[in-house]
Formats: C-alpha cells, sequence, structure tokens
C-alpha cells in the first residue's frame, strides 16, 4: 500500500495538495503524520523519509517521491483511469502551467497567510506584494471559470484543484474578498466531498500554537 509521509492536515498545505490527489484518485494509501513541531525528532523523521527534509513524500515500495506537484503527477500517471488530468492536451497544459506557477510563486501570501483550515483570522494581512499576489491568484482562478466546462479550474476536479485549494483555504480563513467568479469557484471546492472529508480530518488534529498565533 502506498505511504503518504506528511504534516498535520490542518496546517500543511503542501500535504493537504498531495492528500487531495490520492483520495480524489480513489487510491487505497496510509497517512504517516511526522507530529510537525508537536511532537520531538519530527525533523529527524522526516529526512528518513528524504533528504530534502520536506513533507510531503510519497513512498511506493522502494521508491520515494517528494514534492506535492510530482506526486500528483506520479499518482495520475499509476491510476489514469482517475482523470486527475483532463484528456484534453490544451486544457491539460494549462493545467500544469498553472500549478507549476502555484509552486513556484505567492511566497508572500504563503508567510502572511499560513494556512490554517478550521481558524478564522481577525482582519486579513495587506501590504502590496501580498495584494498583489491575491489579485495574481484571482486572475487565474476568474480566466480558468470563464471558459470551464464544470465547476472547477479545468471543467472537473483536477491536480489544478489539489494545488490551489490551501489558497482557498486561506482566502476562507483569513476574510479575503472574492470576485463573481472566485467565489463560485470556492463554493464548489468546499462542496467537494472529499474536501469535506479533509475538512473533519482536519478539525481533529493536534493544534500548533506558533500557526494559530497568525489568526490573532
Amino acid at each position: 500500500m502506498l505511504r503518504l509521509v506528511g504534516a498535520n492536515l490542518n496546517y500543511s498545505s503542501w500535504s493537504v495538495r498531495a492528500w487531495l490527489a490520492l483520495k480524489s484518485a480513489r487510491v487505497p494509501f496510509k497517512l504517516y503524520d511526522v507530529g510537525l513541531k508537536t511532537e520531538d525528532g519530527w525533523k529527524d523523521r522526516i529526512l528518513g523519509f528524504s533528504g530534502a527534509g520536506k513533507v510531503p513524500v510519497l513512498v511506493d515500495g522502494a521508491l520515494s517521491v517528494h514534492e506535492s506537484l510530482a506526486i500528483c503527477e506520479y499518482v495520475a500517471d499509476c491510476f489514469p483511469a482517475a482523470r486527475l488530468w483532463p484528456l484534453e492536451p490544451q486544457l491539460r497544459a494549462r493545467g500544469r502551467a498553472i500549478s507549476c506557477e502555484m509552486l513556484s510563486s505567492f511566497s508572500a501570501l504563503r508567510a502572511a497567510m499560513p494556512m490554517n483550515l478550521r481558524g478564522r483570522a481577525v482582519h486579513a494581512p495587506s501590504g502590496h506584494a501580498v495584494e498583489a499576489e491575491v489579485r495574481r491568484v484571482l486572475e487565474i482562478w476568474e480566466a480558468s471559470m470563464a471558459t470551464a466546462s464544470g465547476a472547477f479550474l479545468l471543467g472537473e476536479f483536477s491536480i489544478a484543484d489539489c494545488m490551489y485549494f490551501p489558497v482557498a483555504a486561506r482566502f476562507r480563513t483569513y476574510g479575503v474578498p472574492l470576485t463573481e467568479g472566485a467565489e463560485r469557484y470556492s463554493k464548489a471546492l468546499f462542496q467537494h466531498p472529499v474536501v469535506q472529508e479533509l475538512e473533519l480530518l482536519a478539525a481533529s488534529t493536534d493544534a500548533i500554537a506558533e500557526y494559530d498565533a497568525a489568526l490573532a
């Protein structure tokens, strides 16, 4: 059975991305929580699975795959019937482009708004860099929703949605105002059965005071 080495699903956005892909593909797997910031030795436990020192890591027999997007791609390749990418090459290209942008960008947004799925902040962080990155995310969502044949970025739920869900969670947590298309997309995400399962799991995870403090 596949094993996903990850961190607390309430806070670890990169672990959530891989978890969503595996769950959406209906792949049997076990989650191994490293005890991020709540258990002694968590850093060493991560290094035991990947020299990169980061989670998530997908373990499949002798193979270990680190980095969320690489894990999502591996799941898509191994389980093509799950259709984690659409069949149309143009849609796949768009999905990969915006997913890679999420992987490599939005550092100011992530720093100002740590993911906290069950939390609600007193106010939304501000600042030029954060606001510019929020606008860019909303542009991506609006452009995708304007041409999508379904409720999600590429029509049906896909890896692109796995990559952008943690941002939708941040926007909800910190009360970021959404455009009409972005609001429609966010509602569809939070109504997805796999996301609702994630929220139930996240609600019962251990609290990490360092991250909860960002809500004040």
